[in-house]
């Protein structure tokens, strides 16, 4: 678990920078709502690959891959389920982004509200928000055209390669609970990012001609044709009417996030920065806790039918029994190296100055957040199991939204301590009124 949330938190700083630089390309500056896409597509995109991870999980785990019939089944079952829901979730971005682009052509506040992460409200903050001339048409078109080309195809590849790491996870009698889940938000984010501003780019000179468009008409025809073969497919069709209110209520959830940040970014020294560990770090923690519950919880459910049929494998019940407890424990244990180590990172760069009251506060931050972020995710698991729903589905988006809320409320209180004992991590504007 430890090497996955390292380079779980590589990837978020590599997203960052991604985003830093993709957001100075023509097509971002040409088209306004390009960019607001972004942090509203990644929240929505991210989170049905954690479900994706987090379901296949749960299946490798209690066996249901060990057949090549039922592997079959439910490997290309959960890809086409991935590609509705990545078609259907891009086409609700687009359109969000586009009526929030809308509402007022200048900054204001619209991508701050729906960031996922520090990163991204950090980066989009000096990005000037000017506009070109570019009817009201054509920009929706490429919006679409580029959301929906972007995670159709990031649904492919991503969604193709956590399939193939759970049945090596399988395989190598790996825990795929412990890795996929981590994994699939970060490549999810670089994957979706990286072809966005590929495909805005090359659409963009011909954004006036019929192609943007006809593209547009063929992935939808794509999703129409992946929703009948999901429908056909006995092993996740019941899925496709599963999870959409966890989805879209994590996203609102982002927002009040988004708003947190707003607010206090640039009142401090690297907010951005920490923001990425504190909340980024405990939300992939939070995430394989999850998933390990939900596992546990199907695979007890699995035993007592089992056991009711008279056909109970003990060996196999006995193995499945989680303890909650000290799984948290071992978590909280081996994040925290993690955050001391990228502290120890943006120290030696020379990103920011670290005062040791504010390492300490910051440190006992982090270990709360994931302390919080431990406890939410065993609360929503059983809360949802309770209510015949499933955690693979419904808790993930819930609770990293949360995360994402907890971190930067959090880190707030870190440096108003560390400033009140007199540490310099307040900006300096600040420190002048």
């Amino acid at each position: 678990t430890c090497p996955t949330l390292l380079f779980t938190t590589i990837g978020m700083v590599f997203a960052g920078e991604l985003l830093e630089q993709i957001s100075g390309w023509r097509a971002f500056h040409r088209v306004d709502e390009l960019l607001i896409l972004v942090p509203v597509l990644i929240n929505l995109k991210g989170n049905i690959e954690m479900n994706l991870s987090a379901r296949l999980s749960t299946s490798a785990n209690i066996g249901a891959l060990d057949t090549s019939k039922a592997r079959r089944g439910l490997v290309v079952g959960n890809l086409w389920l991935l590609q509705v829901q990545a078609l259907a979730v891009s086409a609700v971005a687009a359109g969000v982004s586009f009526a929030l682009g809308a509402v007022g052509k200048s900054k204001s506040k619209v991508q701050k509200m729906m960031s996922r992460s520090g990163f991204l409200e950090c980066v989009l903050s000096p990005i000037p928000m000017q506009s070109y001339p570019c009817s009201d048409s054509p920009r929706f078109t490429i919006v679409l055209s580029s959301a929906l080309s972007a995670a159709s195809l990031s649904a492919v590849i991503l969604g193709s390669f956590m399939c193939a790491l759970v049945l090596l996870c399988r395989h190598w009698s790996l825990d795929p609970d412990n890795i996929t889940s981590p994994l699939a938000a970060c490549l999810g984010d670089l994957l979706t990012l990286s072809l966005l501003a590929i495909i805005a780019t090359v659409l963009l000179p011909i954004v006036s001609s019929p192609l943007p468009a006809l593209l547009s008409t063929a992935f939808g025809l794509l999703g129409l044709i992946a929703f009948l073969r999901t429908r056909k497919n006995a092993d996740v069709w019941p899925l496709l009417n599963d999870g959409w209110s966890a989805l879209f209520g994590a996203m609102l959830i982002s927002a009040c996030a988004g708003m947190v940040l707003d607010w206090f970014v640039r009142d401090y020294d690297g907010f951005g920065m920490m923001a990425i560990v504190i909340g980024g770090v405990p939300g992939s923690v939070g995430s394989v806790f999850v998933s390990r519950l939900s596992t546990a919880l199907h695979a007890a459910a699995e035993a007592a039918a089992q056991s009711t049929e008279g056909t109970e494998d003990g060996s196999s019940s006995s193995s499945n029994r989680e303890r909650p407890v000290v799984v948290g424990c071992t978590l909280l244990a081996v994040s925290l190296p993690v955050a001391l180590l990228y502290l120890l990172f943006v120290w030696a760069v020379g990103w920011m100055s670290l005062p040791a009251v504010f390492v300490v506060f910051f440190v006992i931050g982090f270990i709360a957040t994931t302390a919080l972020s431990l406890l939410v995710a065993y609360w929503l698991t059983h809360l949802f199991w309770r209510h015949q729903l499933d955690p693979d589905t419904y808790c993930l988006p819930i609770q990293s939204s949360i995360v994402d809320l907890l971190g930067p409320a959090i880190l707030v209180l870190c440096y108003e301590l560390a400033d009140a004992c007199g540490a310099e991590v307040v900006a300096g504007h600040r420190h002048s009124q």
